[in-house]
């Protein structure tokens, strides 16, 4: 049993690796180096190994009387992201179900408390005034609160959450907080809002390639994990790789669902694409501020290389503004590639041809590491309300949580759901490896500056695709978003 949760909490402690940095960071050696196991403790003099700390220990010991600890869980409201990452049902043999059981047993019997979440799926706006009108009615209704990255910005600038900084008990530099989020959402050395390993929608969200394997053997396609893991995984090889591909199956003279297409495409992976080549919409600068930094050559070079292929109606099916049904087209063996987040791995789960699973591509080769970004419009971030009563109970409960959850929880989630029972090989295995230790968020997205996200995704059909000329039209706007975000982060709050 012991060897096993150790084995587990490897398997955890890889998931929540920090994510590899902007393009000044450590070589990717250092940044995508897998942990190995463990040397074997030395005995001690009496023979005996030492006794193992419970993984709660460095927070102390409390007892909170039985009182009730609430999350409210929001997010998109359809079957496959109506992810409730708190409730766990005893009856219920499923193994991420297990595992937060076990999670939340110990956190209740450990501090006297019962957990509790409120499910509030649907509009956004809903949502947020609710607690808008909690916090203003000094109803403290939730000790946490889990939103859609895209609509978390506008509580924030209000002043309705805690900077996670100056909270205590939060251990924010540990891996069961993701790292990434807590770099790439630092503005002014304030963070409002961040991810840890409660967040499982999150990790879902991440952007990613999925292959079919049936169809890459029948048309003579190299093996994609090769260039992966030759770090040569390009959006050339990947135009090259559909060169020929698509087919005009039924012969009615134009391409569509009844057709064979080199790629299925949600069409906001082209932000995606962007932050693959290491490029952000938004950056945080050395003055520690939000900046612009979309408007640069190297990112009009990376649009220029997606739309190639992205916008040519006959290699890739754009299934959203088409209307057409995505299961349908990479199931149904209708496309030979599929760009979108990692949890439609999960759907393709009883898929007939095998699929694998691979990192977004990099820019060009030379490019340092890969970079998959987390779609702010499905993740969810973590924050605080400002009218918890008591810090030490709301902090050290949602500490333990998080890291409880990177104990039992990530490796269920990891390991068993995505690698035994939805990857179907060693390789998708190595990939989501990868996919998860350069994951990152661009502010410029979650935050919706300049409504530039829209601009991005007008260029895959037939819109401009000048990033200066976008920016340029956008500019105005999104200067004046973005100083009213640094005038938040300036302030006192």
């Amino acid at each position: 049993m012991k060897q096993n949760r150790t084995a587990c909490a490897l398997l955890g402690l890889l998931l929540l690796l920090p994510a590899c940095g902007k393009t000044e960071d450590a070589p990717p050696a250092e940044q995508e180096t897998i942990p190995s196991a463990p040397s074997e403790v030395a005995p001690d003099e009496a023979g005996s190994e030492p006794e193992e700390e419970p993984p709660l220990a460095y927070l102390g010991e409390h007892d909170f009387g039985g009182k009730t600890y609430t999350m409210l869980v929001s997010g998109m409201d359809n079957s496959e992201w109506r992810q409730n990452p708190i409730d766990a049902d005893a009856e219920n043999p499923e193994i991420q179900n297990s595992m937060r059981f076990q999670r939340n047993i110990e956190i209740e019997n450990t501090y006297q408390v019962r957990l509790e979440s409120v499910e509030q799926f649907g509009s956004g706006g809903l949502v947020m005034t609710e607690i808008k009108n909690a916090i203003k009615a000094n109803d403290e209704l939730y000790h946490s609160v889990m939103l859609c990255a895209e609509n978390m910005w506008k509580l924030v600038q209000e002043g309705y959450f805690l900077n996670l900084n100056d909270l205590p008990n939060l251990s924010l530099s540990s891996p069961w907080w993701d790292q990434r989020s807590v770099e790439d959402m630092t503005v002014n050395g304030k963070l409002y809002h961040a991810v840890n390993a409660v967040c499982t929608a999150t990790y879902n969200a991440t952007f990613a390639v999925l292959f079919n394997k049936e169809l890459a053997e029948t048309y003579q396609v190299p093996s994609p994990y090769e260039y992966v893991l030759d770090d040569a995984w390009t959006y050339d090889v990947l135009n090259d790789m559909m060169t020929g591909i698509s087919t005009d199956l039924d012969g009615n003279g134009k391409m569509d669902d009844h057709d064979l297409f080199g790629l299925c495409l949600w069409v906001d992976a082209i932000t995606g694409a962007v932050n693959s080549g290491l490029e952000y919409c938004c950056q945080v600068g050395d003055d520690g501020l939000l900046a612009l930094t979309l408007d640069t050559e190297r990112v009009q070079n990376i649009v220029d290389k997606f739309l190639r292929f992205a916008a040519d109606d006959s290699i890739t099916a754009d299934y959203i503004y088409k209307g057409y049904s995505s299961y349908d087209l990479f199931a149904g063996n209708h496309a030979l590639f599929y760009m979108q987040e990692i949890n439609r791995i999960t759907a393709f789960r009883d898929m007939e041809a095998d699929f694998g699973v691979l990192p977004m591509p990099k820019y060009e080769a030379a490019q340092e590491v890969y970079r998959n970004c987390v779609a702010e419009n499905d993740g969810v971030l973590l924050a605080v309300p400002i009218i918890i009563s008591d810090e030490e109970f709301s902090t050290v409960v949602l500490e333990a949580l998080a890291r409880l959850s990177q104990e039992y929880v990530m490796p269920a989630y990891y390991e068993i759901t995505l690698q035994r029972k939805a990857a179907r090989d060693e390789e998708s295995g190595q990939m989501l490896d990868i996919i998860f230790s350069t994951r990152a968020y661009d502010l410029g997205w979650i935050y919706q500056i300049g409504a530039l996200k829209n601009s991005m995704k007008d260029m895959v059909n037939g819109g401009s695709s000048n990033i200066s000329a976008v920016v340029a039209k956008r500019k105005n706007i999104a200067n004046r978003m973005l100083k009213e975000v640094n005038e938040f982060y300036q302030g006192e709050g």
